[in-house]
């Protein structure tokens, strides 16, 4: 017949994969166009790519042979994001392709976002201030600007101190430890406690630790004492009167602590005072002691009876209330002390001391210590009662710590008029500054 009526010869087109795996095969007629209905075709990702899908290598018209068409793809850069783990990192693609592998740290930073811990970096601008807390013993803050430490992780932050110790004027070793940061105002504090009359020329030193974006850092040392903040008071140009005679006052029962303790006598706390310096000194032989001791509403029926008072001036100033407990039938742990005085504003205060210690096995003495007054408070008339739940069961006690430096001699009735001068400065001091 004609040629046109002629069948058209078949031809077969396999489709194929990148890797020539078959995807279809189909016969079409010569000259016809194919068409590919299989499942579109995927190529697995690699380390550095990711494959989609753009289309085959020939075109699909006018088939005139047996042929092979294969996929054809775009080839993507993977793009991450990072999970962090210590010293190492995982990559994740939306591909699905991950990868781990340890943190390469190029100018300090890695690709994943975490920066390179070099070990502890000293920062200078991490310098601390200093005040102080005047109580039966002494406290020294540490002070440090709120803006110094943004970006710290508070948490992380601490100061580390170290003091000298010291038995007679020979150093037995260093006492090392840590205290953490307390936020008032625009500040962060760390309160170095219970420093006593005796260790005011001692070397305190810190450094302040921190960590900011994973980093630690570390201030430069600070290297201070308690007579390192009174000099440094009465030398400064603006520094009020009253709390250059407070800090004159404050040496001077230092150094007479010293001598009574024969502690550091070598170093007196007093040994750099000018002239200038002492003429702040408030007059010493003046200074007056009181003279309340006495017991109130005593019935005698109260099962607790008091045997005396001692004043220790040794450390810090502890003032124990000496009692025998003859007539009591209950447990001592059940007893506790009702406290009540007059602050430097005569503002009542009221405390509950609640150990009871053993004071004199033989004698079967116990005794409540109240080691919390302020120096400004050391005058005022302390009433004190034992109780046992709800009842009391001793009279009041009415009694001043200045008392106990009447008749006192030699080295410890100076250190009592040192005492009282520096206390009657600081009550001055601080009414004038917080009237």
């Amino acid at each position: 017949g004609p040629k046109a009526t002629l069948p058209k010869p078949l031809y077969t087109v396999t489709f194929t994969d990148d890797q020539g795996s078959i995807l279809e095969t189909k016969q079409v007629a010569k000259g016809d166009a194919v068409s590919y209905s299989g499942v579109i075709p995927t190529k697995s990702f690699d380390s550095n790519f990711h494959y989609i899908f753009k289309g085959w290598n020939t075109p699909l018209t006018n088939i005139a042979a047996n042929m092979t068409i294969v996929a054809q793809f775009t080839a993507t850069p993977h793009t991450y994001t990072y999970i962090i783990n210590e010293d190492a990192h995982t990559g994740r693609c939306t591909c699905g392709y991950s990868y781990t592998e340890e943190h390469n740290y190029h100018a300090g930073q890695c690709i994943c976002g975490q920066v390179e811990i070099t070990g502890p970096i000293e920062d200078s601008s991490l310098k601390l201030g200093h005040t102080l807390n005047l109580a039966s013993d002494i406290s020294l803050n540490l002070a440090i600007s709120k803006t110094l430490l943004e970006g710290f992780d508070i948490s992380t932050v601490y100061v580390e101190s170290s003091i000298d110790i010291y038995e007679g004027n020979t150093k037995t070793g260093t006492y090392v430890f840590s205290t953490s940061p307390v936020e008032n105002g625009n500040y962060y504090y760390f309160t170095i406690n219970g420093l006593t009359a005796v260790q005011m020329t001692n070397r305190i030193c810190s450094v302040l630790h921190g960590v900011k974006n994973g980093q630690e850092y570390y201030s430069p040392i600070d290297d201070y004492s308690i007579a390192d903040y009174a000099y440094s008071q009465l030398n400064k140009t603006g520094t009020p009167e009253k709390l250059k005679i407070l800090c004159a006052d404050l040496l001077r029962y230092g150094a007479y602590a010293q001598i009574y303790k024969q502690y550091r006598t070598d170093s007196p706390a007093d040994g750099s005072m000018t002239e200038a310096n002492q003429n702040y000194l408030s007059p010493i032989d003046s200074v007056a002691f009181g003279n309340v001791n006495r017991i109130v509403n005593d019935t005698g029926s109260y099962p607790i009876k008091w045997e005396g008072k001692a004043l220790n001036l040794e450390s810090k100033v502890c003032l124990k209330f000496i009692f025998s407990a003859g007539n009591y039938t209950e447990r001592l742990s059940e007893l506790y002390l009702r406290v009540n005085y007059a602050d430097s504003h005569g503002n009542q205060k009221d405390l509950t001391l609640k150990n009871v210690e053993l004071y004199n096995e033989k004698l079967g003495y116990f005794a409540f210590t109240l080691d919390t007054l302020l120096a400004a408070e050391l005058r005022s008339i302390i009433s004190v009662q034992v109780y046992a739940g709800s009842t009391p069961v001793s009279p009041i006690l009415e009694y001043s710590a200045d008392t106990y430096g009447n008749n006192k001699t030699g080295p410890l009735g100076n250190l009592c008029k040192a005492l009282f001068a520096y206390s009657d400065s600081a009550k001055s001091y601080f009414l004038s500054n917080n009237p």
